[in-house]
């Protein structure tokens, strides 16, 4: 009896160690998974210069964001074709930006899209000196835009040369955005090419310019076709001034759409609440959009981040609204996982316990074969083949059980009688 004692108390021992190591471990497991998932309370956007739409659109996520405890660094980059580039290499701490242009998936292997955010016109002033003229007419003339490596110089640049209008045979200067615009303003250039949102300060101080002229692009269709990154609108009479009817008339135009991307490696909870700030800053209408356009993934510069699939079909989810950053971002990251873990335990708890109930009635039943074959010998009856067989299966049955010093008792009781 005491080596049965023994022996339970050994494997209760046995059982402590191993649900202490299994404990030890579960709890290093969540510490680095939950370090793994908690968010930084900080990024970094590329802008497109300081005062363009980028910028404005990035200050209006930083006032939101702000307000959950994220602070918002503004990078501004002159040359914004290179903004998907800094984005992928993280240059500069750089996980997330504005771009306009088409892009190469294979190229960009760590960065994918959160969302159109709007459509950016191409807007072509010309001074009204000049009249009503066609791109072609352009040929010769002192023409102001951004900086070479931006989206609106190679969406200008691109359409000019299919009219034939090139750096070799006219006076195309490349400066800042501030810069083209006082030209233009103070007549010392005959046209300028901004992509901008309608509403930005510049293009609207400029529709209002009386010797300035918005060029009307007739051809606007056919410059879609010969241009995906590029799609024709209409910019409609009055809208920056409907009483004095700025513009004077319907004014077709391309315009290319603007897409958020960010690096994969971005926190999801980042993700999350800087989607949910974009849907704040452009679910309304514009001058050029319907209310309920953007943010969204039609039409996007790269391959869309399953975030912002999950955001678009189920909004922000209940963990990001409701709890505090870092309990969401567990919540969110971990919830399933979770359940299935607690799943998984509760399996294998219900597993032993029907493996204890089934060796605990293996043993009984060997037991109780032995007790018989005692009682039968008791009783003078002579073993029989059978029950010599059944002492054998018995004694290998019960050998590393907890009855074993009991079952030796019996058998060895049953053997002396026997002998």
């Amino acid at each position: 009896m005491a080596d049965e004692t023994e022996a339970r108390e050994d494997n209760r021992r046995a059982a402590r160690k191993f649900n202490m190591v299994l404990g030890v471990a579960a709890v290093i497991a969540l510490l680095v998974a939950a370090y793994r998932v908690l968010p930084p309370s900080q990024i970094t956007i590329a802008t497109g210069p300081v005062g363009g739409s980028y910028y404005q659109d990035a200050e209006s996520y930083h006032a939101t964001l702000q307000h959950v405890g994220i602070k918002v660094h503004l990078h501004p980059v002159p040359n914004s074709l290179d903004i998907a580039k800094d984005v992928d290499d993280r240059q500069d701490g750089i996980s997330i930006g504005f771009v306009a242009q088409s892009l190469d998936p294979e190229e960009y292997r760590h960065t994918l899209s959160l969302g159109a955010i709007e459509q950016q016109p191409l807007f072509i002033f010309t001074a009204t000196s000049l009249g009503a003229i066609e791109p072609a007419a352009l040929q010769g003339r002192l023409i102001v835009m951004p900086p070479l490596r931006s989206a609106s110089s190679e969406a200008a640049l691109a359409l000019l040369a299919q009219y034939g209008v090139t750096p070799a045979n006219s006076r195309i200067v490349h400066m800042p955005i501030a810069d083209a615009v006082a030209d233009l303003d103070q007549g010392k250039a005959d046209a300028g090419f901004f992509m901008l949102d309608p509403q930005d300060g510049f293009i609207e101080r400029l529709a209002h310019d009386p010797g300035l002229q918005l060029m009307n692009l007739r051809d606007s269709a056919t410059i879609a076709r010969l241009n995906p990154s590029l799609h024709a609108i209409t910019l409609l009479r009055g809208i920056f001034d409907l009483k004095g009817g700025i513009p004077p008339e319907d004014v077709h135009m391309m315009a290319a759409n603007i897409t958020v991307v960010a690096n994969k490696h971005v926190s999801q909870a980042i993700l999350y609440l800087l989607l949910q700030a974009m849907a704040n800053a452009h679910r309304d209408a514009s001058l050029i959009n319907d209310a309920g356009t953007y943010p969204n993934l039609v039409n996007i510069a790269l391959p869309p981040h399953p975030v912002a699939l999950d955001f678009e079909k189920n909004g922000l989810p209940w963990a990001y609204q409701n709890l505090p950053r870092w309990m969401a971002s567990l919540v969110n990251s971990y919830l399933i996982i979770g359940l299935v873990f607690v799943v998984l335990v509760e399996l294998w708890s219900s597993i032993l316990y029907f493996m204890e109930l089934i060796d605990f009635l293996y043993v009984h039943f060997w037991l109780r074969v032995l007790l018989r074959i005692e009682q039968r010998v008791k009783r003078g009856h002579v073993l029989r083949p059978s029950d010599i067989r059944f002492i054998e299966r018995a004694e290998r049955a019960l050998i590393k059980s907890d009855r074993r010093r009991r079952s030796e008792d019996l058998i060895e009781r049953i053997r002396s009688t026997y002998k």
